[in-house]
């Protein structure tokens, strides 16, 4: 989960892997960067942590998984009243440089150029790893003091 207030001035990014047993959430304000782990309870401050904005809210983490995949345009489907396409994923460009050596999954793709959901699945004979990604909701959003934040 990753949610941009630009009015505020406030982020969270929340970031789940279920393999490696993490859970973390982080929160930014203009105060500087709060980061909770969600399963031990420890919370690292960073006051005075000066953050980007555009880093946030970057496609960049979004396009790494993607880039090594094999698709097929599969067929034209609607994403909060705009045209897109899905692309199904039907194997790696080149498995003999990756620790994966199969994909399977499927890709959304507005027709602006955004990407609105993702759900990729990587593996070979010794792991499996599932990747998620969904746009909840588009326009305005707002991000709260989460309840763990400390008062200061």
């Amino acid at each position: 989960m990753r949610t941009l207030d630009a009015d505020a001035g406030t982020a969270e990014i929340r970031f789940v892997d279920t393999r490696f047993d993490t859970d973390s959430h982080t929160y930014y304000n203009a105060d500087g960067v709060y980061k909770y782990d969600r399963i031990t309870g420890e919370l690292d401050r960073r006051p005075g942590e000066d953050w980007e904005r555009d880093r946030v809210a970057s496609h960049e983490g979004l396009r790494r998984p993607l880039l090594s995949l094999e698709i097929n345009a599969t067929e034209t489907v609607i994403v909060e009243g705009t045209t897109a396409v899905r692309y199904t994923v039907t194997g790696l460009r080149n498995p003999d440089f990756a620790p994966a050596n199969t994909a399977t999954g499927h890709i959304i793709v507005a027709e602006e150029g955004y990407i609105a959901e993702f759900n990729i699945t990587r593996g070979n004979d010794e792991f499996t790893r599932q990747t998620i990604y969904d746009v909840s909701e588009f326009g305005n959003a707002t991000v709260t003091r989460p309840a763990w934040m400390p008062e200061e």
